[in-house]
């Protein structure tokens, strides 16, 4: 079964759809998409905080693909190698505990390329995403 984690928080796979570079429900085993601020306190004579600033954002994703799913993207990249595709959208769309539709996208790339096969079988592999954008809720 597939799992969602946005923002560390674990929703239901049921009804989760991915768009990935234009293909429409890829059903990736796992998605996982954050974004963080750097925070910091600003300190007086005394080293106790007295006030705090926040800095740059910081964003990571990760996404799980089958054989089947990375083949077709590597179809499009130059020589197949799916690191040098130009950041592209995913979108990721579900219901959440309140049955509220949510629809995230995420603008990233691929690090690198690769393959994961293990003893049941499976021929896939989580690839660790470089996202420029996050919009949440849209």
């Amino acid at each position: 079964m597939a799992k969602i984690k946005r923002m560390h928080e674990a929703y239901s796979s049921g009804d989760v759809t991915v768009t990935v570079n234009g293909i429409y429900d890829i059903n990736p085993s796992a998605i996982e998409y954050n974004s963080n601020y750097a925070h910091e306190y600003q300190k007086g004579l005394r080293r106790q905080a007295r006030a705090w600033r926040m800095g740059a954002q910081e964003m990571d994703a990760k996404i799980t693909l089958p054989l089947d799913a990375i083949a077709e993207i590597e179809k499009s990249a130059p020589n197949g190698d799916i690191a040098l595709i130009r950041p592209f959208p995913i979108i990721v769309t579900f219901l959440n505990s309140e049955n509220e539709m949510i629809k995230d996208i995420i603008t990233a790339k691929f690090k690198g390329n690769g393959r994961t096969v293990t003893n049941d079988g499976d021929i896939e592999k989580e690839y660790e995403l470089f996202p420029t954008e996050m919009k949440f809720n849209v």
